[in-house]
Formats: C-alpha cells, structure tokens, sequence
C-alpha cells in the first residue's frame, strides 16, 4: 500500500501546487548536496534504474550522456530484475520513498556485481539499508504526484551524468532557468488548461531527448487530473494513433530543431481532424516558448510548464490531484494488492 495518504484538500491550491512553488527551495538542498558529493565511485558501466517518475527523472537528467559515446545504460528496474543480465560496474537506484520493492529488489540482485548507489529522500529505508553509497535529498514531497521530488531526482542524474562524462555542463544554470518557469509559468498554463478542460484523451508527443518527457508528463496528466494520456514517440503515434482523436482530444507535442518539421505536419493535420494542439517552442494552437540551451538539455526545462498543465487540467475538473483516488476504498484496495505495506 501507500503508507502515507496525504492530508486531502478540496479546492485550490492543493498539495501538489504547494510542492511545485516549493521546488526551488528543494533544488539548492539537491544542489548543496551533490556539490558535496565524492564521486570517485564512478566507473564504466553506468546504469540508472527505477520506475515511473523517478525513472523518466534518471532519463531526463542523464540523457546527454548519449552525446558522449560512454558505456552508459537506462534500464526500468523490474525489466533489470528479470530480464537483463547482471553487469557489473555502478548501479544508480532512484526512488523518492526509497522503498520502491522492485527498484530495491533490482539493487539486491546486482549488489554482488555492482557499486550500487541510491537516491532516495528519507535516511533509514531499505534503499539507504542496500546501497553502497546512499545519496539522502533531505526534502519532502507531499503529494502522491512527486512533482518536487521528480525534480531533485533530474539534477540529481545530472550531477552524476556530468562527473562521470567530465563534459561541461552548467546546472546551476538550468537550475536558475527552473526556478524563473516556475514563478512565470504559473498563469499561463492555467489559462490553458481553462480553455482546454474539454479534452477526454491526451497525447504526448516525444522524440530522442524529449520521449522520457513525454512520458513523464502523460504519468502526471493520468495521476494529477485522472485524463486518459499516452506518452509516445513522435513519429509512432503517426501510425495507427490517429484513427482514436478526434475534437476532444488534444496532442501535446515537444518540438525541436530535429523534429521541427515532422511537428509542423502533425499540427497541420491535425487541424482538419479538430484535434487541438499545444506545442513546447512550437505552431500549436496553445504554444508555450522556453528557452533553448541544447537538444538533450532542454528537456527538464519543457518539463515545468506541462506539470502546471496536469495541476490546473484536475483544477478545472474538480480533480484532487495529490491522491491518486487512493481516498476511495477499491482503489486502495487496489494498491494494498499492488504494493503491500512498505513496497512503495
């Protein structure tokens, strides 16, 4: 089960607004700590793991290592469980609650092989018993969404992803960057979710650097505002998805100088079909303009503006967002099924 439901709220502003506006606060408790950190642990192989968000964090923090050429992996900690070979080098385990059973049972299965290292916000859980090295972002997230804790985990990464490749990578920028979108972004994607509290499906369109994005942001549509949604490649979901929209649906698509001409055709489609769009530095019909530092920088950055979407999208539907429905006894029933006590 989920040990701790969160105290329920019944209007705006809920706990997961409360997190987001907190999140600049818990990004200098993540940055003080990484800074201190001894990262002469790090060695070939590296292999990040978790599940849900903590997993999409590692993804997007990370993902640059893929510019390097580095002996590097990503791999979902139940498939790492049961389905890789064990691989030795160092195992970064990430779980907000550090009791994750299949993140922590993956940790186990490679501790005899690996360097294993856990990220984690509490001292004293089994991840922080298991690990290695145990990296502790004393700051506590609230809401069942982890919206601030998602955050903490992307830096996180990408402290470990810059010191293990030596590239040049200034977070503290980005980390200014985050801080400024969440002051600036608040009423503006309020407006757009106003305007857009119609929509009964959600796409979420993603290529290269942008697709654990796009998956993320679909998780938190699903756990924030209970819409259906689907994170998916940008170019798969132009075969076969687009016989299920319609003028209820909407597509988010995160554009990029690579797909830039791909999105614009997909917007264009779209608008026979009535299907509305909304774009990350794009021509949807809703376009959210960001800064744009890298390719496989960006993508923590496009993040902020479409967590404030998922928010004011179950604010517009009378939706609690920080519950996951676990106040209503099948869905806890449901989850004391899929996670006994102290398993998530």
């Amino acid at each position: 089960m989920t040990d701790e439901i969160p105290e329920k709220r019944d209007k705006h502003p809920y706990l997961m607004y409360d997190m987001l506006k907190e999140t600049s606060e818990s990004l200098d408790v993540t940055g003080s700590v990484m800074e201190n950190l001894d990262y002469s642990f790090l060695q070939p192989t590296l292999i990040f793991t978790g599940n849900g968000t903590a997993y999409h964090a590692a993804q997007i923090g990370a993902g640059f290592l893929k510019k390097t050429g580095l002996d590097y992996k990503f791999i979902q900690s139940y498939e790492l469980l049961n389905y890789e070979l064990p691989s030795h080098g160092v195992l970064i385990g990430i779980s907000n609650s550090g009791k994750t059973k299949s993140t922590v049972d993956s940790m186990m299965h490679l501790k005899k092989y690996a360097y294993i290292v856990g990220i984690t916000h509490y001292k004293n859980t089994p991840m922080d018993k298991i690990s290695d090295k145990s990296i502790i972002i004393n700051s506590e997230d609230k809401s069942l969404c982890n919206t601030k804790s998602f955050f903490d985990n992307v830096i996180a990464s990408m402290y470990i992803a810059k010191n293990y490749s030596h590239l040049d990578i200034d977070i503290n920028k980005i980390i200014g960057i985050i801080k400024d979108l969440i002051k600036t972004m608040d009423d503006k994607m309020h407006k757009i979710a106003r305007e857009l509290s119609y929509v009964n499906e959600i796409f979420v369109l993603g290529a290269g650097p942008e697709l654990p994005v796009a998956r993320e942001v679909a998780q938190k549509i699903k756990e924030a505002a209970h819409i259906h949604a689907e994170g998916i490649e940008l170019e798969e979901f132009n075969h076969g998805c687009t016989s299920i929209i319609d003028d209820k649906s909407l597509l988010i698509i995160l554009n990029n100088k690579t797909v830039d001409l791909r999105h614009r055709d997909i917007v264009n489609a779209c608008k026979i079909i009535g299907t509305k769009t909304l774009t990350v530095n794009g021509n949807g019909d809703f376009n959210v303009s960001l800064p744009e530092l890298d390719e496989y920088l960006d993508p923590v950055i496009n993040t902020v503006p479409l967590y404030y979407l998922a928010y004011y999208l179950a604010v517009e539907k009378n939706v609690n967002p920080d519950l996951l429905r676990f106040d209503e006894k099948p869905y806890m029933d449901f989850d004391n099924i899929i996670f006994p006590p102290g398993a998530h």
